[in-house]
């Protein structure tokens, strides 16, 4: 006893059209449409050839599938961001951040405070992937809220991926300072000294082969954390000392060349961020 097989459904239909799609009416005649307001479409059309048919089909179909889909229940609109008249940090600046993280990112602190100092905001897209890398610290996050005012808490209350792993608050004097950074007692006086009496000081220590590569740290966290109007003097000098050929300088000059582009670096981020009105930014506390 055979078992009785009734007429294809609407989604078996859609199948084996596609099947005669494929191989080509050529090879597969388009197959007969099941009984009901597709077939009599289909029969309405009075298609003069198996292809012209199959086509009237595919869209008579395509059009009882589409039709059967029911909207979901509306969305909650998303709420636009409070007003921010602050400007966007200009490209340029964006720019800069990047390669400020990719080569030293202990200057990400300042370029963040330096942000908001300076009247400026962080653009939606980077701010974004600002949120997500210090979704963990909570000073730097607090940074970067800062410096994305409202969009940031929107962005943090709209995608739970930028939300904090857990609540956690912090000191706003500790989100409001750059960190200190230590630099030896010899040398702590420079951090707020005049470019000419800094730029003396190193030369002198560079000269007299004071400086070479254990020194990097100290010097690093000098250069980042010395006014900032002494670093196009500083840059120069350092360059100096790279290029040098002297026996003096022969384990320096490595140091000097990292240092040089250091002191660059941060002089064009900040120099990039200067407020819209002109001047320097508010120089950061530490």
């Amino acid at each position: 006893m055979s078992a009785v097989v009734g007429p294809p459904t609407l989604d078996t239909y859609w199948r084996e059209l596609v099947t005669a799609a494929l191989l080509g009416t050529d090879r597969r005649p388009p197959p007969a449409p099941p009984p009901g307001p597709v077939a009599d479409l289909v029969a309405d059309a009075v298609r003069s050839d198996d292809a012209a048919r199959m086509l009237a089909a595919v869209a008579a179909v395509a059009a009882a599938r589409r039709a059967a889909f029911v909207a979901g229940p509306p969305a909650v609109p998303v709420q636009l961001p409070e007003p921010d008249d602050r400007p966007w940090c200009p490209p340029a600046a964006v720019a800069t951040w990047r390669q400020v993280v990719a080569a030293w990112p202990l200057l990400e602190d300042e370029w963040l405070l330096t942000v908001a100092r300076s009247g400026l905001r962080v653009p939606p897209d980077l701010l974004v992937e600002l949120l997500q890398r210090h979704r963990n610290d909570a000073v730097r996050r607090a940074r970067v809220v800062l410096a994305g005012g409202a969009t940031a808490h929107l962005l943090i209350d709209h995608l739970a991926s930028l939300a904090a792993p857990a609540r956690r608050t912090t000191a706003a004097t500790a989100s409001a300072e750059l960190p200190e950074l230590p630099v030896s007692p010899g040398l702590a006086n420079l951090l707020t000294a005049d470019a000419h009496t800094f730029v003396r000081r190193l030369a002198q220590g560079f000269d007299a082969g004071e400086f070479g590569p254990p020194h990097r740290a100290v010097l690093v966290n000098l250069l980042a954390r010395c006014r900032p109007e002494v670093l196009p003097d500083a840059a120069s000098m350092l360059d100096r000392v790279a290029r040098s050929s002297s026996p003096e300088h022969a384990l320096a000059t490595g140091l000097a060349a990292g240092l040089g582009d250091l002191a660059r670096l941060r002089h064009r981020a900040l120099t990039e961020l200067q407020p819209p009105g002109g001047g320097p930014p508010a120089a950061p506390t530490g």
